[in-house]
Protein backbone atom coordinates (compact mmCIF):
# COMPACT_ATOMS: atom_id res chain seq x y z
CA UNK A 1 0.00 0.00 0.00
CA UNK A 2 1.27 3.24 -0.81
CA UNK A 3 2.08 5.55 2.34
CA UNK A 4 -0.32 8.51 1.67
CA UNK A 5 -2.94 6.00 2.14
CA UNK A 6 -1.78 4.32 6.03
CA UNK A 7 -0.82 8.29 7.40
CA UNK A 8 -0.66 11.43 7.37
CA UNK A 9 2.65 13.41 6.35
CA UNK A 10 3.61 16.97 6.69
CA UNK A 11 6.73 18.88 6.78
CA UNK A 12 7.81 20.69 10.08
CA UNK A 13 7.81 24.08 10.66
CA UNK A 14 9.93 27.43 8.68
CA UNK A 15 11.67 28.28 11.96
CA UNK A 16 12.86 31.24 9.41
CA UNK A 17 9.57 32.19 8.98
CA UNK A 18 8.65 32.30 12.89
CA UNK A 19 9.26 35.74 14.55
CA UNK A 20 12.38 35.58 17.12
CA UNK A 21 12.25 37.78 20.09
CA UNK A 22 14.66 38.46 22.77
CA UNK A 23 12.53 38.56 25.80
CA UNK A 24 8.84 37.38 26.50
CA UNK A 25 6.92 35.21 23.85
CA UNK A 26 7.22 30.91 23.97
CA UNK A 27 10.26 29.55 25.06
CA UNK A 28 10.68 26.33 22.85
CA UNK A 29 13.19 23.91 22.49
CA UNK A 30 14.14 23.20 18.96
CA UNK A 31 15.12 19.59 17.18
CA UNK A 32 17.82 20.10 14.71
CA UNK A 33 19.38 18.00 12.41
CA UNK A 34 22.80 17.73 15.20
CA UNK A 35 19.81 16.16 17.63
CA UNK A 36 19.64 13.00 15.75
CA UNK A 37 21.73 10.10 15.83
CA UNK A 38 21.50 8.31 12.72
CA UNK A 39 22.90 4.79 13.98
CA UNK A 40 20.22 4.39 16.15
CA UNK A 41 17.21 6.78 15.50
CA UNK A 42 17.61 8.38 18.77
CA UNK A 43 16.70 12.06 19.65
CA UNK A 44 20.28 13.93 21.70
CA UNK A 45 16.81 15.85 23.02
CA UNK A 46 19.32 17.67 26.04
CA UNK A 47 21.35 19.26 23.15
CA UNK A 48 18.08 20.85 21.81
CA UNK A 49 18.73 24.85 21.40
CA UNK A 50 15.96 27.31 23.13
CA UNK A 51 14.52 29.81 20.65
CA UNK A 52 12.16 32.33 21.57
CA UNK A 53 9.27 33.10 19.65
CA UNK A 54 6.43 36.01 19.96
CA UNK A 55 3.71 33.83 18.85
CA UNK A 56 2.12 30.17 19.84
CA UNK A 57 3.51 27.28 17.57
CA UNK A 58 0.36 25.07 16.56
CA UNK A 59 0.93 21.74 18.31
CA UNK A 60 1.47 19.50 14.81
CA UNK A 61 4.83 20.85 14.71
CA UNK A 62 5.53 19.94 18.35
CA UNK A 63 6.54 16.51 18.94
CA UNK A 64 4.11 13.62 20.42
CA UNK A 65 4.10 10.51 21.80
CA UNK A 66 3.70 8.11 18.75
CA UNK A 67 4.66 10.93 16.19
CA UNK A 68 7.40 9.29 13.29
CA UNK A 69 9.96 11.97 11.92
CA UNK A 70 11.76 10.89 8.92
CA UNK A 71 15.08 13.37 8.53
CA UNK A 72 14.14 14.74 4.48
CA UNK A 73 17.76 14.37 3.60
CA UNK A 74 20.38 11.82 3.41
CA UNK A 75 20.32 9.21 5.60
CA UNK A 76 16.60 9.75 6.00
CA UNK A 77 16.65 8.59 9.08
CA UNK A 78 13.22 7.26 10.52
CA UNK A 79 12.64 8.33 14.42
CA UNK A 80 9.64 7.51 17.18
CA UNK A 81 8.57 9.21 19.31
CA UNK A 82 8.25 7.81 22.57
CA UNK A 83 10.04 9.00 25.42
CA UNK A 84 8.64 11.92 27.71
CA UNK A 85 11.73 14.06 27.03
CA UNK A 86 11.59 13.87 23.51
CA UNK A 87 7.75 15.33 23.84
CA UNK A 88 7.20 18.53 23.12
CA UNK A 89 10.31 20.01 20.83
CA UNK A 90 10.01 22.24 18.26
CA UNK A 91 10.31 20.17 14.73
CA UNK A 92 11.54 22.09 11.68
CA UNK A 93 11.16 21.47 8.00
CA UNK A 94 14.02 19.52 7.52
CA UNK A 95 11.54 16.91 8.85
CA UNK A 96 8.20 14.79 7.96
CA UNK A 97 6.16 14.20 10.38
CA UNK A 98 4.06 11.01 10.04
CA UNK A 99 1.03 9.91 11.88
CA UNK A 100 0.18 6.56 11.12
CA UNK A 101 -3.79 5.84 10.20
CA UNK A 102 -5.43 1.97 10.58
CA UNK A 103 -1.78 0.77 10.88
CA UNK A 104 0.53 0.15 14.32
CA UNK A 105 2.63 2.79 14.56
CA UNK A 106 5.74 0.85 15.31
CA UNK A 107 4.95 -1.20 12.84
CA UNK A 108 4.76 1.84 10.71
CA UNK A 109 8.08 3.10 12.00
CA UNK A 110 10.17 -0.45 11.44
CA UNK A 111 8.93 0.00 8.00
CA UNK A 112 10.45 3.29 7.44
CA UNK A 113 13.57 2.74 8.73
CA UNK A 114 14.03 -0.48 6.82
CA UNK A 115 16.88 -0.86 4.42
CA UNK A 116 13.92 -1.23 1.34
CA UNK A 117 12.13 2.11 2.37
CA UNK A 118 15.54 3.90 2.48
CA UNK A 119 17.13 2.39 -1.10
CA UNK A 120 13.33 3.65 -2.27
CA UNK A 121 14.31 7.14 -1.03
CA UNK A 122 18.26 7.24 -2.12
CA UNK A 123 16.98 6.84 -5.50
CA UNK A 124 14.28 9.64 -4.94
CA UNK A 125 17.05 11.68 -3.64
CA UNK A 126 19.81 10.89 -5.84
CA UNK A 127 18.74 13.74 -8.42
CA UNK A 128 18.92 16.35 -6.12
CA UNK A 129 21.63 18.84 -5.45
CA UNK A 130 21.21 19.68 -2.03
CA UNK A 131 22.31 16.55 0.33
CA UNK A 132 19.99 13.98 -1.24
CA UNK A 133 17.07 16.11 -0.33
CA UNK A 134 13.86 14.67 -0.51
CA UNK A 135 10.04 15.86 -0.25
CA UNK A 136 7.18 14.58 1.94
CA UNK A 137 5.21 13.83 -1.34
CA UNK A 138 8.14 10.83 -2.14
CA UNK A 139 7.85 9.67 1.35
CA UNK A 140 3.91 9.34 0.72
CA UNK A 141 5.05 7.52 -2.52
CA UNK A 142 6.71 4.85 -0.59
CA UNK A 143 5.24 1.10 -0.74
CA UNK A 144 4.45 -0.47 3.01
CA UNK A 145 3.43 -4.54 2.75
CA UNK A 146 0.25 -4.26 5.31
CA UNK A 147 -0.10 -7.85 7.24
CA UNK A 148 -2.33 -8.33 9.88
CA UNK A 149 -2.74 -6.35 12.77
CA UNK A 150 -1.15 -8.90 14.89
CA UNK A 151 2.09 -9.45 12.25
CA UNK A 152 2.57 -5.47 12.82
CA UNK A 153 2.25 -5.28 16.41
CA UNK A 154 4.80 -8.17 16.34
CA UNK A 155 7.20 -6.91 14.32
CA UNK A 156 7.12 -3.35 15.20
CA UNK A 157 7.56 -4.27 18.94
CA UNK A 158 10.45 -5.90 17.96
CA UNK A 159 11.87 -3.38 16.21
CA UNK A 160 11.11 -0.99 18.68
CA UNK A 161 12.65 -2.93 21.42
CA UNK A 162 15.68 -4.28 19.02
CA UNK A 163 16.27 -0.08 18.17
CA UNK A 164 15.81 -0.02 22.25
CA UNK A 165 18.82 -2.02 22.65
CA UNK A 166 20.97 -0.27 20.29
CA UNK A 167 20.14 3.01 22.29
CA UNK A 168 21.62 1.84 25.53
CA UNK A 169 24.58 0.29 24.15
CA UNK A 170 25.84 3.50 22.56
CA UNK A 171 24.69 5.19 26.11
CA UNK A 172 27.29 2.54 27.85
CA UNK A 173 29.36 2.80 24.96
CA UNK A 174 29.84 6.59 25.60
CA UNK A 175 30.02 6.16 29.40
CA UNK A 176 32.84 3.63 28.90
CA UNK A 177 34.66 6.29 26.60
CA UNK A 178 34.36 8.72 29.23
CA UNK A 179 35.73 6.52 32.14
CA UNK A 180 38.49 5.23 30.24
CA UNK A 181 39.36 8.67 29.55
CA UNK A 182 39.73 9.79 32.86
CA UNK A 183 41.44 6.84 33.80
CA UNK A 184 43.83 7.80 31.04
CA UNK A 185 43.88 10.92 32.06
CA UNK A 186 44.62 10.23 35.97
CA UNK A 187 47.45 7.57 35.03
CA UNK A 188 49.50 10.15 32.89
CA UNK A 189 49.19 12.94 35.44
CA UNK A 190 50.84 10.19 37.88
CA UNK A 191 53.44 9.36 35.57
CA UNK A 192 54.10 12.79 35.04
CA UNK A 193 54.25 13.67 38.66
CA UNK A 194 56.93 10.59 38.84
CA UNK A 195 54.61 8.29 40.90
CA UNK A 196 54.56 5.75 37.84
CA UNK A 197 57.93 4.29 36.33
Amino acid sequence: MRMAEIATLKTGAVLSRLQKVETGGYLYRALSLRNIDDDVGMIESRSCAAIRLEGRVSDEFLTQRGDILIRLSAPYTAVYIENDSDVGLLIPSHFAIVHAIGVDAKYLYAMLDSDEIRKQLFIEGSGSTTLGTISVKSISECSIPIVSLQKQRLIGQYHFEAKKELRLLRMLWIEKRKLNRMRYTKLTQKMNEGELI
